[in-house]
């Protein structure tokens, strides 16, 4: 059964109330505010740690895997995509033979070769990382592209509305910087 709610207050009568409640019971809304201590606070993300880097960075490693996720499901009939490979970095070429230790958010393979890595950072605050990483990013997008791989950065986040300066300076370098809604274009950077 499919049912459709309108919550505007001429909708709202003595016959679609038991309805909504009906609807809210059964797909644990209710339950769900009668856990949270502030509905504003729920939604921002404040009371499941969403709201800041600080927060062992849940909204940065949940952006990440969103954005796996999807890049696997637009690329996955042509290309190999793997998540965190260990066996492939442009970081130790970066750090002059150095290994940071860091592995790529997602390489993206063709015939055995890597064509693309991906960068994903999400930032609900300002600071110096988000500043920082965009600096970085312009150096890898150049080393990616001493060895004919393609750089992509994904990143998002209210953050950026403040610090858009930084942005908007890596956008100059970097060939494709994109948010999350934009990352359908990917298959135009592996034409």
């Amino acid at each position: 059964m499919f049912l459709s709610f309108e919550f505007k207050r001429s909708k709202v009568n003595k016959k679609t109330i038991p309805q909504i409640v009906d609807f809210c019971i059964k797909t644990g809304i209710i339950d769900l505010f009668q856990e949270i201590k502030d509905v504003h606070d729920y939604l921002l993300g404040v009371e499941v740690g969403l709201d800041t880097n600080a927060r062992k960075n849940r909204s940065g490693d949940i952006f990440e895997k969103m954005c796996q996720q999807k890049v696997k499901k637009l690329l996955e009939s042509k290309y190999k995509i793997v998540s965190n490979d260990p066996n492939f970095s442009l970081y130790p070429v970066v750090a002059k033979g150095r290994s940071k230790g860091k592995t790529h958010d997602i390489v993206v393979y063709k015939n055995g070769k890597p064509v693309l890595i991906g960068e994903f950072n999400f930032y609900n605050t300002t600071g110096s990382k988000p500043i920082s990483i965009a600096e970085s990013y312009i150096e890898m997008h150049n080393v990616a592209k001493e060895h004919n791989v393609e750089f992509l950065w994904v990143t998002d986040g209210p953050a950026w509305h403040k610090m858009k300066q930084p942005l908007l300076f890596s956008m100059k370098d970097i060939d494709w910087v994109l948010n999350y809604r934009m990352l359908e274009l990917i298959r135009r950077i592996l034409k």
